[in-house]
């Protein structure tokens, strides 16, 4: 790593300096661009979620950059400080950083890590990072650098099913299983024979409208179950309106409802971005199990997608049964775990792990855990069903 000195960027300035070099970056860095890598999204979800948190910004002077934060968990009066990657998302493609850079570059990552992971006692958990990632690829063939000072571990903690989209929407609809297509035509032709029905994708003058109704939506369905749900507080909301405001002027943004007698019944949340469409939050009403709108609006948000030219349908993380109705190809991600090598490392790692699990499920209230429980079994049940299970 001649010459490259790695520089941190712990300040909102020093980050929003960075607007130019980092949409300069991600232009070059081919396969491992993402909408989540997008500065629009990064720097908007520090604004909206970065209290309490520390920045802990990599930048290799001008070959890459890997957008970091300290965190503090805590557990009574036990605390763990971790370097993670900003915004906990659906897909973690690490850095950016141009093909031609990324030896150097990952060797300068490495011997940071060796440096600040022993000297302040953090670790390191990159989770949701995707099987693909070249940053993956180059931990592997790097490891020996650092694996006197630091144990690495990986493990595969959930999958993202997706569709490589052929050129036709004939062509894919084809390609589905018999009983699927026969169930999603007499869904539609049933739901209209009904109801007045129709596929609307909002604008910069009707984002405001939509995002209120498709909020209650989302909420209504989930407090049903008694699950909280991710727009339960104004902070979730504001995040949301203010992507849908950034991505408009992008072009990123497709965020669209399948109406029934006028009034949504279901609502997708998505992006568009280098070819791929994103599938990030869906909303159903639960008033029309029999018709599957759900189902419905994806054939739509699928047939858009094919029709507007794109390469990938990206149901994002999460192995629910309802995805494999689509598709049977998955994407593994990974989370990458690194420490300072102790004197027991494997119990070190499992005693991080145990740590994060009891965090986890901290957040939530005994209601929901038991409701999460249940929704767990089903979708286990289901995927038996399909023949999904493991």
């Amino acid at each position: 790593m001649h010459g490259v000195v790695v520089k941190v960027i712990s300040d909102l300035k020093g980050f929003e300096s960075l607007s130019a070099t980092w949409d300069s970056l991600l232009l070059k860095c081919q396969d491992d661009n993402s909408i989540f890598l997008t500065y629009e999204w990064l720097w908007t979800w520090w604004r909206h979620f970065g209290e309490g948190k520390k920045l802990n910004i990599l930048l290799g002077q001008v070959i890459g950059i890997i957008p970091l934060m300290k965190m503090e968990y805590k557990i009574g009066p036990i605390k763990l400080h971790i370097l993670e990657k900003i915004s906990l998302t659906s897909c973690n493609y690490v850095w950016l950083t141009r093909p031609e850079n990324r030896q150097e570059a990952i060797i300068a990552v490495l011997a940071y890590l060796k440096e600040e992971l022993s000297k302040n006692k953090l670790a390191l958990r990159l989770t949701l990072v995707p099987e693909d990632s070249k940053f993956l690829d180059l931990i592997h063939t790097h490891t020996s650098l650092v694996s006197e000072e630091l144990v690495i571990q990986e493990r595969i903690t959930t999958a993202a099913p997706y569709i490589t989209l052929p050129t036709t929407f004939d062509e894919y609809f084809r390609a589905l299983g018999p009983r699927w297509r026969k169930k999603l035509r007499w869904a539609s032709r049933s739901l209209e024979k009904s109801h007045n029905v129709a596929f609307k994708q909002f604008t910069a003058d009707s984002v405001e409208e939509g995002l209120n109704k498709f909020f209650d939506l989302h909420q209504r369905r989930w407090q049903s179950v008694n699950i909280r749900g991710v727009f339960s507080t104004s902070k979730m909301k504001d995040f949301y309106r203010e992507i849908a405001s950034q991505f408009l002027r992008k072009n990123w943004l497709h965020f669209s409802c399948l109406t029934v007698g006028n009034e949504m019944a279901s609502g997708e949340y998505g992006f568009v971005y280098n070819r791929k469409f994103y599938a990030f939050t869906g909303a159903r009403d639960t008033r029309y199990p029999k018709y599957s709108v759900g189902h419905l609006h994806g054939m739509y948000l699928i047939k858009y997608a094919i029709n507007n030219h794109l390469q990938e349908f990206d149901f994002l993380r999460g192995e629910e049964p309802y995805k494999f109705y689509w598709t049977k190809s998955t994407r593994k991600y990974i989370e990458i775990r690194i420490i300072k090598r102790g004197y027991f490392p494997g119990l070190s790692i499992k005693l991080l792990h145990a740590f994060l699990r009891v965090y986890q499920i901290r957040q939530y209230s005994l209601r929901e855990i038991y409701s999460l429980y249940f929704i767990k079994r089903r979708e286990r049940e289901e995927k038996k069903r399909m023949g999904l299970d493991k």
